[in-house]
């Protein structure tokens, strides 16, 4: 009975090499979208320079996607990778919104 519950479907070994290549290219993407974000925040680049982080972070939910389906993960698996792309984009901003908050009372 637990062995239904639990039963997954297996992962094609051709499938192996794009699992590894999504899964680094969406850290990789990930990292690029919060050093932009976080580098025009702080004025080390201009504001126009944004939309290059929310293509990163675009990427970054197209290799989680890829790379949740070529490994069959389940229904709860994928609404909770949705949830964490979204936290992934809106966190940045709580940050820096808070950030300015705590400076501007500080003032």
């Amino acid at each position: 009975m637990i062995s239904q519950i639990i039963a997954t479907q297996d992962i094609e070994v051709n499938n192996f090499l794009p699992i590894f290549v999504t899964s680094a290219f969406s850290m990789i993407f990930g990292g690029l979208y919060v050093g932009i974000f976080t580098a025009v925040k702080v004025s080390l680049l201009k504001q126009w320079a944004m939309i290059f982080a929310y293509l990163f972070w675009v990427l970054t939910a197209y290799c989680l996607y890829i790379m949740g389906s070529l490994m069959h993960v389940g229904e709860f698996t994928a609404k909770a990778l949705v949830v964490a792309m979204i936290g992934y984009l809106l966190l940045p901003h709580a940050i820096y919104y808070m950030q300015h908050r705590v400076h501007e009372e500080n003032e």
